[in-house]
């Protein structure tokens, strides 16, 4: 397989007890072509001696610190913009990648050239110890791949640190010139996943490739964050879902949990005045 520089993305805000074991996995990669940008946003406890430790002996890790903490899309940007290489890939501070999954996902851009995106599988546990696979494979890898645009806007299928990106792909596809949108603070990478189906091809290994904690709050505490995100990419992508049909099946969706959540009246005048704008 030809080598592929990969900048592997990693933002934090006072992870300094599990970051250490986000990067080790990074590092036990058989994949060994990347550079890894750790963007420190604005942390306040031990993370900078912990990475500079790390980075005293692997000249491939980069440390870069924000002195007030501005969010998880404005450190992912930070990240790419000071970039080397040609694919991006993206980790969280609490989760660990097994160690063949950037090998076999670069494997699938070699033998599609014309995907965009590549991702996998994820283990994810819950509070309670309990496992799950995520996305659920049942319904079929080639359900999961390929253009799935239309099932990208019902649901989002992608966890954000097993997806890795063709750079082409992520500077085609900004929004008023950012790759994640700063303007929200909730589901950023739902929404910048929905702007790469739109436009390429989606590769997927269905192997679980990464193991991650799942936070379950409840909807109501994303009221604010979680509503203006799904309003938001209702209106940017209005046309397609009149045209797959499915508009109506999303905005009751999206009301249906502003209901769970005893916000609809504030979720449904939101939608209004962005489906306006």
């Amino acid at each position: 397989m030809e080598e592929k520089y990969v900048s592997i993305i990693l933002p934090t805000y006072n992870r300094g007890h599990l970051i250490q074991r986000s990067i080790e996995s990074i590092r036990r990669q058989t994949y060994r072509f990347w550079e890894l940008l750790i963007v420190d946003d604005g942390s306040t406890d031990n993370t900078r001696d912990i990475v500079a430790e790390i980075a005293a002996a692997d000249t491939r890790v980069h440390y870069y610190r924000q002195q007030q903490n501005k969010g998880v899309s404005v450190a992912r940007n930070e990240g790419i913009k000071n970039s080397k290489f040609e694919y991006f890939a993206f980790q969280d501070s609490d989760d660990i990648w097994k160690e063949d999954k950037l090998e076999k996902q670069m494997r699938v851009f070699a033998e599609k050239p014309e995907v965009g995106l590549v991702y996998c599988s994820y283990e994810g546990i819950k509070a309670d110890g309990t496992k799950v696979s995520v996305p659920n494979v049942s319904v079929g890898a080639d359900n999961l791949q390929g253009w799935i645009y239309d099932r990208l806007l019902v649901s989002n299928v992608i966890g954000g640190p097993t997806a890795v990106i063709r750079k082409a792909c992520l500077e085609k596809c900004q929004v008023q010139g950012q790759f994640f949108d700063e303007n929200l603070t909730c589901l950023e990478d739902w929404e910048l996943f929905l702007r790469i189906a739109q436009n390429f091809e989606l590769g997927f290994v269905a192997e679980p490739l990464l193991i991650a904690d799942i936070h379950e709050g409840g909807v109501s505490s994303k009221v604010g964050g979680y509503f203006h995100a799904r309003c938001v990419m209702v209106a940017r992508h209005k046309k397609a879902l009149l045209e797959y049909g499915i508009f109506n099946q999303v905005v009751e969706q999206i009301l249906m949990m502003a209901k769970q959540a005893g916000a609809f009246n504030q979720v449904v005048q939101m939608m209004q005045q962005i489906l306006a704008g």
